[in-house]
């Protein structure tokens, strides 16, 4: 699994105005957003760009194993 990435996002919105500011916390620059849209796509490729998650196995799951419900007499 690679390093999850960490960004600092900073949103302002005024009247019908919208502004937002994202950088890395390893990066120096921000990369600045007039677009909600524009946000939300930069943040989607974002996680594209980091590693699929493990691929899933087909084999069946372990059977649970038995519950005690206490002293119980017949």
């Amino acid at each position: 699994m690679s390093e999850p990435r960490l960004f600092l996002v900073r949103v302002w919105q005024h009247l019908s105005q919208f502004r937002a500011a994202v950088r890395g916390v390893d990066q120096d620059e921000p990369r600045l957003f007039d677009e909600p849209a524009q946000l939300g796509e930069f943040l989607r490729e974002a996680s594209a760009d980091a590693a699929p998650p493990p691929a899933t196995t087909d084999a069946p799951a372990a059977p649970a194993a038995p519950t005690s419900r206490g002293n119980r007499s017949c």
